[in-house]
């Protein structure tokens, strides 16, 4: 499955008020962001649409997280098309 995250983006209005990646998908938007300005490494906080998915540790972490919402919408959608 192809997917393409943004680049890392600083705090942006209307978009993220952390540092984020953001990717587009036909349920929402995904948007994974974290506090890029502390010293240490921050939790990734990710959500979906208007939905909170979750926090990660990495950010690989946090993007494979994504996917594995993504295809867990997608068996829901499968079944439910195939009842």
């Amino acid at each position: 499955m192809k997917n393409n995250w943004s680049e890392i983006s600083n705090p942006k209005e209307g978009v993220s008020y952390y540092t984020h990646i953001v990717l587009e998908t036909p349920i929402g938007r995904a948007i994974i962001e974290w506090k890029g300005w502390k010293d240490r490494d921050d939790d990734k906080a990710i959500n979906i649409g208007n939905d909170y998915i979750g926090c990660e540790s990495t950010l690989e972490n946090a993007k494979q997280r994504v996917m594995d919402y993504l295809m867990g919408k997608k068996d829901e959608l499968d079944k439910f098309i195939n009842q």
